[in-house]
């Protein structure tokens, strides 16, 4: 009979306290426009509603829950800092203090991971595919998609999409000026200091480089073959007398226009290096002609003083 007794009052016990725990929650202080110094709290754990903008919370949203822990007293160092976490619409945020510290420390946002192990930061959307996946936070740049941002806003390297295009640059938000390198989205095209390249790689300012190399499909050495037909002279000279270029070389216009193609400009003065070396040529074996013309006419001249000298002398 009195074993009875106390099984029933044992499990009426157990009851009771499994039903007091799982009923049990932290209450939210609606603390929402203080900003609350890092010792407001020791020995505790205390959960606040915030306006984000008061404690200077990143991410968005106006109102956030922030969860505070402080181990140890609020006038000694010794025991650690105190920390706090934010939650609001815009992820979850991190900052310490030590009890005695008037301010507390910057904000650092935590990283969000999926399932899959991937790592998404200004965003609560748990189906990033990608192993870092970055969301632009606010609406200041609200053309961005997935822009990572480091040393600073002022001088910042970034990337990610802009406008539909992949970006990758430098920028100096006092000077509003970009030192970019953009690619494409579609088409693969890459600008360096062009927002919107047309070619594969648009280049505004100075290349530097230790060597180029051109993929060619035509070479100039056609001028050397027999059945090319070399222009003379007279008639060079009559097209620059006309056009003010030479044939088959762009004008001054078109190149200021147009601009010119490398490899195809290489090709075009050495056809006329080829073309001046013919005449090159070709006038030297005039000269050597001449030369030995000459030659013939001084000895012929001399033939004819020597029969006039002995003429006279007879």
């Amino acid at each position: 009979m009195k074993k009875n007794t106390v099984f029933p009052l044992l499990a009426f016990c157990i009851f009771n306290l499994f039903y007091a725990q799982s009923s049990t929650s932290l209450i939210i202080n609606d603390t929402r426009s203080i900003n609350d110094a890092p010792n407001f709290i020791e020995h505790s754990i205390r959960a606040d509603f915030k306006e984000r903008s008061i404690i200077g919370a990143p991410g968005y949203g106006m109102y956030s829950a922030n969860l505070t822990i402080a181990p140890w007293e609020d006038t000694d160092n010794s025991g650690g800092a105190n920390h706090q976490l934010n939650f609001n619409d815009g992820g979850i945020f991190y900052r310490k203090a030590y009890p005695l510290n008037s301010l507390w420390g910057k904000w650092q946002q935590l990283l969000m991971t999926n399932i899959d192990g991937n790592v998404g930061i200004g965003t609560e959307n748990i189906g990033f595919q990608t192993r870092l996946h970055v969301k632009e936070n606010g609406t200041s740049n609200a053309t961005w998609r997935g822009r990572i941002v480091a040393s600073g806003d002022l001088n910042a390297i970034v990337m990610g999409e802009y406008n539909g295009k992949a970006w990758f640059g430098a920028h100096n938000s006092l000077l509003n000026a970009w030192s970019d390198l953009i690619i494409q989205a579609d088409g693969g095209n890459v600008g360096i200091g062009m927002i919107n390249p047309k070619n594969k790689l648009d280049v505004k300012g100075t290349v530097h480089s230790q060597e180029v190399k051109v993929d060619m499909e035509n070479w100039s050495d056609f001028v050397f073959k027999k059945e090319y037909n070399l222009p003379t002279l007279e008639e060079v000279e009559k097209h620059i007398t006309e056009k003010g270029h030479l044939e088959n070389i762009p004008s001054e216009e078109e190149v200021l226009k147009n601009g010119i193609n490398l490899g195809e400009m290489n090709a075009k003065l050495l056809q006329k290096i080829e073309e001046l070396t013919l005449y090159s040529i070709q006038q030297n074996k005039k000269i050597e002609e001449q030369s030995k013309e000459i030659e013939s006419l001084k000895s012929l001249a001399l033939r004819v003083a020597k029969l006039e000298k002995e003429s006279a002398q007879k």
